[in-house]
């Protein structure tokens, strides 16, 4: 555990199950499923002399603050605040911090022994979700200073939509394939099926020291609001259906793919474009 203070949320432990408890109330679960889903994500530190007694004092003292506190909770919180095993670590403190531990822990147990106020409302995340189809290719007019000074500023690049993924707190947002084309004038969908990918997350020299490494190509387009798209830049093209289109795996699995926001993503696509394009 980090602690820069004596403060209750003053470490990570307390610090992470408050905002984790917090934003899965935000999600849409039910306190109690919150409840279970923290205590069964925090099995490994169940036991541990330290790290236990934090647990149930952040999950206690964040459930009161919202009119929520469950009875085995409180419970639980007033069963290690009777007990001083968790206070060995701040006696290796010195006699200062162990103190100001000492008094947090006491408000702590009077507040939780007080009762809580009403529940509190908890606003749901407002999220996106990409309304485009598997197969959807568009065209994007180029704007940006940074296309002005690679002198492409007006012209256009093709991307097409192959799956979807998350962004947290929960946005499903596209995952795209680029290609590795710059024009003045859009391409048909006879001419895109032509041409081949801009790889991401990958550059040229590193390829080069290492021809057997796998190339990768796909790109997150990072949107949390259908206000964000830049709609007047967007020209759809037309579908094209493949093999290449990857279902959609859920919120909990994490590609890792390249991805950027839409204010960085023009800036992103052409520092790759004219790194695997040298000459252009």
């Amino acid at each position: 555990m980090g602690a820069w203070g004596t403060s209750l949320y003053a470490n990570d432990s307390a610090s992470d199950i408050r905002g984790d408890y917090v934003d899965r109330l935000r999600q849409g679960q039910s306190n109690e499923e919150v409840t279970q889903e923290l205590i069964k994500m925090n099995q490994d530190i169940m036991g541990d002399v330290e790290e236990e007694p934090l647990f149930w004092f952040a999950l206690a003292d964040t459930q009161w603050n919202y009119g929520r506190l469950l009875p085995k909770v409180k419970e639980k919180a007033l069963f290690f605040l009777s007990q001083d095993g968790e206070l060995q670590r701040w006696k290796e403190s010195g006699e200062k911090q162990l103190n100001a531990w000492i008094k947090t822990l006491e408000k702590l147990k009077e507040k939780l022994l007080k009762p809580q106020p009403p529940e509190k409302k908890v606003y749901k995340y407002r999220l996106y979700q990409c309304k485009w189809n598997l197969g959807d290719v568009f065209a994007y007019q180029l704007n940006s200073d940074y296309s002005k000074e690679k002198g492409v500023f007006g012209k256009y690049i093709v991307f097409r939509k192959v799956s979807e993924d998350v962004l947290w707190p929960g946005h499903i947002v596209p995952t795209v394939h680029v290609y590795q084309w710059i024009g003045s004038d859009i391409p048909s969908l006879d001419q895109i099926k032509k041409m081949t990918l801009l790889p991401q997350k990958c550059f040229p020299v590193v390829y080069e020291k290492n021809p057997y490494r796998e190339k990768e190509y796909l790109f997150n387009l990072l949107t949390t609001s259908e206000r964000v798209i830049p709609k007047d830049k967007l020209k759809f093209i037309g579908n094209l259906p493949g093999n290449d289109l990857i279902p959609y795996k859920g919120p909990k699995y994490d590609t890792g793919n390249q991805g950027a926001f839409w204010k960085y993503f023009e800036k992103i696509i052409l520092q790759q474009y004219f790194a695997w394009n040298p000459n252009s």
